[in-house]
């Protein structure tokens, strides 16, 4: 598997993550609000829709903790498990914990791949990771603490196939990849063609649905959302 060239190892991924993001926790909210046009908000009801009642969730790529937010209003009484990469953003989810006392949640620091889970979980999600894990490696990790009829769930943004879609998120991403390092600089190595690129390069989503057959999960589903600009993969470990 080729998708990041010279980083598809797991240091490779882990510095692309971190030159992508590092620093950028407290204004990660607003960029996305903003750069998304609302629409994340949306992309995250449709993750939370698909969770099953759950005791315990666990939420891979937590950021800032906007799913977990969006997961606790809907499972109140579940224990949510955030793991993210990078320490700022679990800085920020930490506060809005203290922020919001009434999300049962505990961060982690760790890398989804490879991070020590304990007990098991009804439902595994994750928002915009996708894209930069080794889909075999997080599944061995995380399947033997998902329980058996549990879901597994992931979200990112995707590149159209489309023309006209595909046209109009070029015309877009080129204008973001112009305003964005003036507005947030701080997220410069992400507007400089990062992100975009990697879109271009990443063979998500049909490795995610390859693995997850492989792994012998079931009920395995793709849908398009937004203009084909993201996408949402769901399957239930059998």
């Amino acid at each position: 598997m080729d998708t990041y060239g010279r980083n598809d190892t797991i240091i490779g991924r882990e510095g692309l993550v971190r030159s992508f993001f590092s620093g950028t926790g407290k204004s990660y909210d607003r960029v996305v609000r903003m750069f998304t046009l609302g629409l994340d908000d949306r992309w995250k009801g449709e993750i939370v829709r698909l969770v099953p009642d759950s005791r315990r969730i666990l939420d891979l790529g937590c950021g800032t903790g906007i799913l977990t937010e969006r997961l606790a209003m809907t499972h109140p009484r579940a224990e949510i498990v955030g793991v993210d990469i990078t320490p700022d953003y679990l800085a920020e989810y930490e506060e809005r914990l203290r922020r919001k006392p009434w999300i049962h949640a505990r961060p982690m620091l760790g890398n989804a791949e490879t991070v020590s889970l304990e007990g098991e979980f009804d439902a595994v999600v994750s928002s915009y990771l996708i894209k930069y894990v080794d889909a075999d490696l997080l599944l061995n990790n995380t399947t033997p603490h998902l329980r058996r009829g549990g879901a597994f769930i992931a979200h990112d943004f995707t590149l159209p196939t489309d023309p006209i879609y595909l046209n109009s998120w070029r015309a877009y991403t080129w204008a973001i990849n112009r305003i964005g390092p003036m507005l947030f600089p701080e997220f410069r190595t992400v507007f400089d063609d990062g992100l975009t690129g990697l879109l271009r390069r990443t063979r998500w989503p049909d490795d995610v649905m390859r693995a997850l057959r492989d792994h012998g999960y079931e009920e395995v589903r793709y849908r398009r959302l937004s203009f084909q600009t993201a996408g949402l993969v769901s399957a239930v470990r059998a």
